[in-house]
């Protein structure tokens, strides 16, 4: 729409920015007189700095786009500053405005309102309604459109070539956004559970939630163990002619696996640290864990002679949770990069010759994402299509970056914004969850322990059975919550059962591709527990959860 300098089309503007807003949905109509009042504001101060020309005009669009909608207002002339834009008299008669002019400065404050000068253009944006699946739309279409320019660079490309693309661009992009995400995660996880305790009052009742907790991640873990073997007997995959695949390839991961415990003794002692800044140096969450619990109960116990100490806790938490909201904008462009360096890095002969590994652990996989969608709907009495629904960013997340890790800042925000958990469960049974338990890797290594056994043509004994039950459930609490782990542990796990650890360098190839759905069953684990959970302790906003 066209308003010309003399303004007499602003009543004519108004009633059309009226009419397309009050045909959209979710718009209050006290939202829409403060949109207008906005639009005239902005027109009128447009109009205001148009070159001394009679043709000069503002123009006036509305936009809509992946569920946003938002007004675009621009016009050429001289540059003018934000506190400029003053309420006109057209809506001084209704009693309303008053109380929304007041509102406006505050929009602009807020990053509602954004204006900018470009090359002798004045333009200012209003943004409406700000879609809850922008970021959602924006992740799925950076990991279609990673995957796409991966298979493409990896056919008009050289093999150099393509290294290359990927050792100076992909692989840098992709390890600094890892690296910012792994520089907040310790503290917000410090932060968040020490605040929370420190809130919490009542400590029977969190020893009692922390059970809960943990009772079920070990139960889903069992689940998940169980789970591989039945798909395993069911499809029986493994070919002794691969044993020649077998190579000294394997070498790092193995000696990954040298620090990596297999002992429930050595687990248990290890949560408590013998220092208080290695754990954060090592990223340890089980360590880090201790830490946060123990400074939110002492917060908790002096918290009549020392309240402030609350207050910074509850302040930092806050801090850190805006510096990973920061963090995550621009997580489209990390996980473009990490999907075309996956394809490109890709050995399509491993493909080819192992191929069967893949789809018969991602059977299993979504086999347990149904588990866990009648765990919701029997135990916590709830729509488990509702929860798939509203945490499926985060498993996006989980599913691209492979990590458990880097997953929790997302993880987080939408059990506390969209699912209504409150922050006294998410806070403490995320992280925890991100640690010890690990479903997706628990399928991972059973099924690949029983597929490589019967590559070296190992017998599947009742023992063999229980050897790798223990020991995956062990290394399952022990697994670090970052790509790869679950590999490490699978070099530990199989020399157990008489397979050689370099057995591993067959699936290696393919790892990658496995790797992102079983972090993704880990997280979406973790947060069907927290859910249920909260259900049972009447800590669940369900009108939040519901809308």
């Amino acid at each position: 729409m066209i308003i010309s300098k003399n303004r007499t089309e602003i009543p004519e503007a108004i009633e059309y920015i009226r009419r397309e807003l009050g045909s959209a949905k979710g718009i209050s109509s006290a939202e829409v007189t403060k949109t207008a009042l906005e639009v005239e504001d902005v027109i009128d101060v447009m109009a205001e700095h148009l070159p001394e020309d009679p043709k000069a005009h503002v123009n006036l669009k509305i936009h809509r786009f992946l569920g946003n909608l938002e007004i675009r207002i621009s016009a050429r002339g001289t540059a003018f500053d934000r506190s400029d834009i003053g309420h006109t008299a057209a809506f001084d008669d209704d009693p309303e405005v008053s109380r929304l002019i007041e509102m406006l400065n505050s929009k602009v404050l807020d990053g509602d309102m954004t204006i900018r000068h470009s090359h002798g253009t004045n333009i200012a944006v209003i943004k409406v309604v700000k879609s809850k699946y922008t970021q959602l739309y924006r992740t799925i279409l950076a990991l279609i459109l990673g995957l796409l320019a991966g298979f493409v660079f990896k056919a008009v490309l050289s093999q150099e070539a393509a290294d290359s693309l990927s050792q100076n661009l992909f692989t840098p992009v992709t390890t600094m956004f890892l690296n910012s995400l792994k520089m907040v995660v310790a503290p917000l996880v410090l932060f968040s559970i020490a605040s929370s305790i420190a809130d919490f009052g009542d400590m029977k009742a969190l020893g009692r939630i922390a059970g809960k907790v943990i009772g079920s991640y070990f139960i889903t873990s069992f689940i998940a163990i169980a789970l591989g073997a039945a798909v395993w007997m069911l499809i029986p995959i493994g070919n002794p002619a691969l044993q020649q695949a077998v190579s000294d390839a394997a070498s790092a991961t193995i000696a990954k696996g040298a620090g990596v415990s297999a002992s429930i003794k050595d687990t248990i002692v290890g949560i408590i640290p013998s220092d208080i800044v290695n754990p954060f140096l090592k990223a340890d969450m089980l360590q880090i864990i201790f830490i946060a619990a123990m400074m939110g109960s002492a917060a908790g116990f002096i918290a009549d002679k020392l309240t402030c100490f609350k207050d910074v806790l509850n302040d930092c938490y806050l801090v850190f949770s805006k510096i990973t909201s920061m963090i995550i904008q621009v997580m489209p462009l990390a996980i473009f990069c990490s999907m075309s360096k996956m394809v490109l890095s890709m050995n399509t002969e491993a493909l080819i010759s192992v191929f069967s590994w893949v789809p018969t652990i991602y059977f299993a996989d979504i086999l347990m994402l149904v588990i866990y969608g009648l765990m919701i709907l029997v135990i916590g009495r709830m729509n488990p299509m509702t929860f798939f629904r509203k945490y499926f960013p985060a498993m996006v997340t989980a599913f691209t970056f492979a990590a458990s890790n880097p997953t929790l800042p997302t993880s987080m925000k939408i059990c506390d914004e969209k699912l209504g958990i409150s922050k006294k469960i998410y806070s403490f049974s995320l992280p925890l969850g991100a640690t010890i338990n690990m479903d997706g890797g628990c399928i991972t290594q059973m099924i690949s322990a029983l597929f490589l056994a019967k590559i070296f043509e190992i017998p599947i004994t009742s023992s063999t059975m229980l050897t790798l039950f223990l020991a995956i459930f062990v290394l399952s609490v022990g697994a670090p919550g970052v790509p790869g782990g679950a590999l490490v542990c699978i070099s530990i796990l199989v020399p157990q059962i008489g397979v050689p650890a370099e057995a591993i360098s067959i699936i290696m190839g393919l790892y990658s591709i496995v790797g992102m759905m079983q972090t993704c069953i880990n997280v979406t684990g973790d947060a069907a527990v927290t859910l249920v959970v909260a259900k049972s302790e009447n800590l669940l906003n369900e009108e939040v959860f519901r809308s």
